[in-house]
């Protein structure tokens, strides 16, 4: 598929380290409001909305993470970026993952957060890319905070649940959809030896999505990664921004 020129905002030196921060499916750029905050003082960040979300077109689907990937790469060559660190979560860390595969030369650090080599069962996704496609969006929302967040954070904080939630709901139904499609072909179960980039793996306590049990797997396979587990959900950066934070900032400083 041809590659879409994405949405993104970009912070921070020009003469800084690069990082790239590739969000979660169903929501969009501002899923790093804080990490971009925290990052912007001693690194050039480029966060944005991967195809299919936020600002970005919505072509029709089906897509492949290796076109996503794609698309993440053609905005590093717009932006002069030959090498850069990654930070990606969910879906955002399957695209890194395929890009310390496919372009080992362009990273110079990976996080993978809440993510593993494969996620969940493809019938799965390709049923819930229909559902969307007939349904739109609206009826995830009350799975998708199951998933998200514990019930403890989405008590203490109703307002940054709304926020999300707003993503979701405005991200184009086929976009969604497409991306469904793509999580379930994507499998580098057998390519994790691969990756060279050095790498951190972050996994949420309570991610039914992809567990604490499947980042260690993750961590074994890739050369000397390591696992930093925190207590949250999916969106382990929102549930945790502290400590999800400091385990980017401290893996990206060791990697300059």
């Amino acid at each position: 598929m041809k590659p879409v020129e994405l949405n993104h905002e970009v912070y921070g030196s020009p003469g800084a380290p690069p990082v790239m921060l590739v969000h979660s499916l169903g929501t969009a750029l501002g899923l790093w409001d804080r990490l971009a905050t925290d990052l912007v003082e001693r690194h050039r960040v480029v966060r944005l909305d991967l195809r299919g979300h936020g600002w970005s077109p919505a072509p029709h689907g089906p897509y492949t993470v290796d076109d996503l990937a794609d698309d993440v790469l053609g905005l590093a060559d717009r932006l002069h970026l030959d090498r850069f660190a990654l930070v990606g979560l969910s879906i955002g860390g399957a695209v890194g993952q395929t890009i310390a595969v496919r372009e080992p030369q362009r990273l110079t650090a990976l996080v993978a957060g809440c993510t593993g080599p494969k996620l969940g069962d493809p019938a799965d996704w390709r049923d819930r890319a229909a559902r969307v496609r007939a349904e739109g969006t609206t009826w995830l929302v009350e799975s998708a905070i199951g998933r998200w967040f514990t019930p403890t954070f989405a008590a203490r904080h109703p307002d940054e649940v709304d926020r999300i939630v707003r993503m979701l709901l405005t991200t184009p139904p086929e976009g969604y959809a497409a991306s469904c499609e793509a999580v379930a072909a994507f499998d580098l179960t057998d390519r994790l030896g691969d990756v060279t980039a050095p790498t951190r793996v972050i996994a949420g306590t309570h991610d039914p999505v992809a567990p604490p049990d499947l980042g260690q797997r993750m961590a074994d396979g890739i050369p000397d990664a390591d696992l930093v587990v925190v207590d949250a959900g999916h969106l382990a950066n929102v549930g945790q921004p502290e400590r999800f934070n400091t385990a980017v900032l401290e893996h990206l400083e060791a990697h300059r």
